[in-house]
């Protein structure tokens, strides 16, 4: 899906982001700690007409194939090998260098962009030039990269057009992991068994916000134990996130404490064998341009300002503060400007 003439540059050590895919114990156990699953089906408004998009043909459209199985129920679905397989199907054989923090960006006086990275693997810095730029970032990285790079106007521009959108929550996540217990998942309302699995929950608002059980998502044979994901709600993420883990992810000994007692609380369980934390700073920004739910709205003048700027600076903004934080919206959203040749 990625033209030969676009080079990728990612800060993190292999492509994911927001759909990365963990494995533990040599890779015995997978989990997946950003999206979970996707809809299928998406919709766009723009030019008073209403236009319905599906994943999966344009993934066929465009010779990407990604095996999933439904979940929750049969909109919704998830790659049998992990939510990070959507972000390796889709760059194919595109290469990508990775480990490759950006730093500043200056633009010459022949209107080319001269960009600045850091390897965190060669511990170096590393230049590329380019006529167009397309940052991915969350809005305040990218803001700090505006602030570290010689003054420009065009950056004053994007500043003042981004503010509106520069409001993210924060997510904290954990995942335990049990080698010889299994919960009573019917006892929760989850109903692992039926055509469509329903081994997630969402309870919002609840400091438990999110719960899966990742071992029925993706089994095991050798193994009989259980492994559970949970995320966290934004006001207990916001409360919790600076002491939430020590270096090696390991929960420090008061959050362990307070997870052992949530876990018997909720699923009678003993305490588990392992638990992994992770947290996002930026998880989902809040107030996205093209809306949260329901269809992208295109016909706005802040997207008719958001498409001037981009043409105007050479500098093409996109994420999750643009299409909203949906996997759906994301790929479905770029389809879309591909296709009407905007991007």
């Amino acid at each position: 899906m990625m033209k030969p003439e676009i080079r990728i540059f990612d800060k993190a050590r292999k492509p994911g982001g927001r759909v990365s895919t963990k494995e533990i114990f040599d890779g015995e156990v997978r989990f997946d700690i950003g999206a979970t699953m996707f809809r299928y089906k998406m919709d766009v408004q723009w030019s008073g007409k209403l236009s319905n998009y599906n994943l999966f043909e344009i993934w066929e459209t465009n010779g990407v194939r990604i095996d999933t199985k439904p979940i929750y129920d049969e909109h919704h679905h998830y790659p049998v090998s992990g939510m990070e397989s959507i972000a390796k199907s889709m760059l194919k054989d595109h290469p990508v260098h990775q480990s490759m923090t950006l730093k500043s960006i200056h633009e010459t006086q022949n209107n080319i962009w001269n960009c600045e990275f850091y390897s965190n693997q060669d511990k170096r810095s590393e230049f590329m030039t380019s006529e167009q730029l397309i940052l991915t970032l969350p809005i305040p990285q990218i803001l700090d990269i505006f602030s570290n790079s010689q003054e420009n106007p065009k950056f004053e521009r994007w500043n003042q057009f981004l503010k509106p959108y520069n409001d993210y929550r924060k997510t904290l996540v954990c995942l335990c992991s049990w080698k010889n217990w299994t919960p009573n998942i019917n006892s929760n309302g989850y109903k692992p068994n039926e055509k469509i699995p329903l081994s997630t929950l969402l309870k919002r608002g609840e400091d438990w916000e999110y719960m899966s059980w990742e071992h029925i998502k993706y089994p095991n044979p050798s193994l009989k134990g259980a492994n559970l994901l949970v995320q966290f709600s934004a006001m207990f993420s916001e409360t919790h996130f600076e002491y939430w883990m020590d270096t090696s992810k390991k929960p420090t000994p008061e959050y362990k404490e307070m997870l052992v007692d949530g876990l018997f609380e909720i699923w009678n369980s003993p305490p588990p064998d392992e638990i992994w934390n992770h947290r996002w700073k930026y998880a989902q920004a809040q107030m996205p341009l093209l809306g949260k739910e329901g269809a992208l709205l295109l016909d706005s003048e802040e997207f008719l300002e958001w498409k001037n700027l981009c043409k105007e600076t050479g500098i093409m903004i996109l994420g999750d503060w643009l299409f909203g934080s949906k996997i759906e919206r994301i790929i479905g959203g770029v389809h879309f400007l591909i296709h009407n040749q905007i991007l």
